[in-house]
Formats: C-alpha cells, structure tokens, sequence
C-alpha cells in the first residue's frame, strides 16, 4: 500500500495501476480514492491510472491549513507526489469539490497537464442571481448543522440520496455502488468535512476558466442534483478547446453509475489526443 511523505510530514495514500500515459483522478468532498476502482481496473490496460486520498481523507493523514488559503494545500500535495513519481506530463481527471483542485493545479502549474477532465464538476459551488446553477448558501448551512449535530447519519444520508438520487439501478449493482462509497475509509473525520465544506462555499473559478488551454472534456449527469448540469455547461461554454458529454437520467456520479460509457469517454477522448 504505497504513501508519499509531503514536505511538511503527512502522509498521503495513493493507488497506481497499469502502465502508459498517466491519468490521475481526484475524488470528490468527504470521498476517498476507493470510488476510483472501475477506473483503476479498466483504463489500467491502456494507462496508468492513479487515484490519491486528499489529505484528510481515506488512508491519507490529516492536517488541514487556515480556511483563507483555500485549496492550495491539496494543490501542492499533488505537486509533491507527482514530483516524487516523477511523472512529467499528464490528465488531471476531478470529480466534483476536485474541479476546484484540479482547476487551480493547472492555473499554478500548467506545463505538467497535457489535458483535463471534469467531472460532474461546477465553477461555483454556490448559486446566485449570477449564477443558478449552484446550491443555495442556506442549504449548505443546513447541511453543516446537521453535520455537526450527528455526523454519521447526515454525512451516510447526504451522499446515498443526492449522489445517486432518482437512476434507475437495480439492487445488486446499487449494493456494489454504496459498497464503494461507504467503504472502511469512510467518512472523513468531521473537521475535514466541515473544513472542505467551507472552502466549497469560498471558491469560485468562473474568471479563469478561459485561461485554460488545454484539450478538456466535462462529463455530467443530467439529473445531478449536486451540481446540476448547468454547471457542466456553463464550463463547456467557458473552456475554448473543450468537449461536453451529457449522460440521461444519471447523477452525481456516474463514473459509478455508468462506468462503461465514462471509461470509454476518458479512453477515446485520451487516445485522440495521443494521435493528434
């Protein structure tokens, strides 16, 4: 079970498998790299695929900086793990909370990222009369309440609902979803939570989104109840050299839910930048 020591003496967990072009994939807020095994298994013959546990997360310890600095310590984690893999170009692949970190790793450190994936990811995690493709700023209070008067039943609650809410999954495959989700390394301990929580409601990207470069692809569930698919588009619309991939009657997350059409979305879109 592979760590990584960072510079200030946390210990990260990550997962690497297969050979070939690196894919790194980073999981969503109060997840962990295990959500990342239909991935793992399958795009490993084509690439190597690797998933971290944010600090704070999973296997990884946890040592969080002051809110104000926002996801900047997530950022240099990965940059200090990719440094010690030695990994020189790569896909940065985020899902949810991660477009943030993925986002900001690009603006910071744009020569290392040959391209980017979003997915069911939003600029804004907040709505506004600006910008309603968001959560509204008293649901997400109420969300930290409710978290912080039974953590474990919320967080379970919150994450079974709206994550996979209203797809049409039968029950053995549905078991097998939860059972990745709500794996021993689940949840997070309630400070990461709320402290990531907080940075969702601080963060917004919309302004820089036409600063990226990069070939991008943005995979997002039409009934995701997270981020609705507006999002999705509204970051389609941003990115000039980008590709919108919008999947019927699927949530949150559907590189669970729908993990074949996802795979093969990351593979072509992959393989087409290889021969271009």
């Amino acid at each position: 079970m592979p760590f990584f020591k960072t510079t200030d003496g946390i210990n990260l967990h990550y997962r690497i498998t297969g050979k070939g072009k690196p894919i790194i994939f980073v999981h969503g807020w109060a997840m962990n790299s295990n959500v990342w095994k239909y991935q793992s298994n399958k795009l490993a013959k084509d690439f190597q695929v690797i998933a971290v546990d944010l600090r704070g997360h999973g296997k990884s310890e946890c040592r969080m900086q002051n809110a104000e600095c926002g996801f900047t310590i997530f950022v240099q984690d990965l940059k200090e793990l990719i440094n010690f893999l030695g990994i020189e170009k790569f896909t940065l692949a985020g899902w949810s909370m991660a477009s943030f970190i993925i986002a900001r790793y690009y603006f910071k450190y744009l020569e290392d990222v040959e391209k980017l994936i979003f997915i069911s990811g939003t600029p804004k995690f907040l709505s506004g009369n600006d910008y309603p493709h968001g959560q509204p700023l008293i649901m997400v209070k109420r969300l930290e309440q409710n978290l912080k008067r039974d953590y474990e039943n919320h967080i379970r609650e919150f994450c079974g609902k709206l994550f996979i809410s209203d797809e049409q999954i039968d029950d053995s495959k549905l078991s097998e979803i939860e059972s990745l989700m709500f794996n021993e390394d689940f949840p997070p301990p309630l400070s990461t939570a709320l402290h990531t929580l907080n940075l969702l409601i601080m963060d917004n990207i919309r302004d820089n989104l036409r600063d990226i470069k990069v070939p991008t692809l943005i995979i997002h569930g039409d009934i995701d109840k997270i981020c609705p698919v507006g999002a999705g588009k509204y970051i389609a619309r941003e990115i000039p050299d980008s590709k919108l991939i919008i999947l019927k009657g699927v949530g949150h997350a559907p590189f669970l839910t729908q993990p074949e059409r996802v795979n093969k979305e990351i593979k072509d879109f992959c393989h087409n930048l290889a021969t271009n």
